[in-house]
């Protein structure tokens, strides 16, 4: 019975010694590093802006969008987030609301989200990091879309860097999980042109949909049918959640068109910095690693 006993004893130690190993022990997840081209500390290829886009903007909802979680117990994540004043960035509240940590990779560097708010109501959250000295922000402008236009979207879908060339063809009735919740509006864009990874375009969330003068109009929170669709956010609703003095602008301060949206995208991204990738860790042992 003493030498039983023992051995319980003694398994069970070392049960749990490796216990207290995997709770202590984090989780890395690598991540490959780009060499970066040159920075010239502007967030855009160009300083001639753009017209901004004239037209009708809709009304009436056409589309409906029910986006609803698959009860899924929640796992370290990707998304996009875009800074738009030092230390502040604005994502989609999808993306931060199951983190214990955040992390944003800035130009190979990932720092922690210091804070977060997240809108109780849309899909919007904006974060808090240390200041970045050198890394360009993105203007924001109080024009909604309008019927046609151009959008551009950045970000990270898959966790690769990708740009999005869109068009808006409507206004959707959003409403996020079950019934009986808030239904919300979202601009609809119809994909004409991507670069970056085939497929879905998970991971894009929380990024930047700006038009041809570069100003950000909305943040981009979920695509449908392939990727053929995009569904953004209002701007409007992430300045609900951000300080009084972050300013707004007639336009972005550049010139983007489909046939260098890419161009644009990779130098706000790799060189600027300022859309940059957000990795989640809903528990407190993971942690990001860039490789080599």
């Amino acid at each position: 019975m003493g030498s039983f006993f023992q051995r319980f004893m003694l398994w069970a130690a070392i049960f749990f010694a490796i216990a207290l190993i995997y709770e202590f022990t984090p989780d890395t997840y690598e991540f490959p590093r780009r060499p970066l081209p040159p920075s010239d500390g502007r967030a855009w290829l160009s300083t001639d802006a753009a017209a901004p886009p004239a037209g009708d903007t809709p009304t009436e909802s056409t589309f409906d969008l029910w986006i609803e979680s698959d009860g899924a117990k929640p796992e370290d994540s990707l998304g996009t987030a875009f800074l738009i004043a030092p230390g502040t960035w604005v994502t989609a509240a999808h993306v931060l609301e199951s983190c214990r940590n955040a992390h944003v990779r800035v130009r190979n560097e990932w720092r922690l989200f210091s804070g977060k708010t997240l809108h109780p109501a849309a899909d919007v959250a904006v974060a808090t990091s240390a200041a970045l000295p050198g890394i360009p922000f993105i203007q924001l402008t109080d024009r909604p879309p309008v019927l046609d236009q151009d959008g551009f979207h950045f970000g990270y879908p898959q966790g690769e860097p990708g740009s999005v060339h869109t068009r808006l063809i409507g206004l959707a009735r959003v409403r996020q999980g079950r019934p009986g919740t808030r239904i919300e509006q979202g601009w609809v864009w119809a994909e004409q042109g991507r670069t970056g990874p085939s497929g879905h375009l998970g991971g894009i969330s929380g990024g930047p949909q700006v038009d041809r003068t570069g100003a950000v109009q909305s943040i981009t929170v979920a695509s449908t049918g392939r990727g053929a669709r995009l569904t953004t956010a209002p701007i409007s609703r992430a300045r609900e959640i951000l300080a009084e003095n972050i300013a707004t602008a007639a336009d972005g301060g550049t010139s983007i068109d489909p046939k260098d949206y890419d161009r644009h995208g990779d130098h706000v991204r790799d060189a600027a910095g300022t859309v940059s990738l957000v990795f989640c860790a809903v528990s407190s042992r993971s942690r990001p690693k860039t490789g080599t």
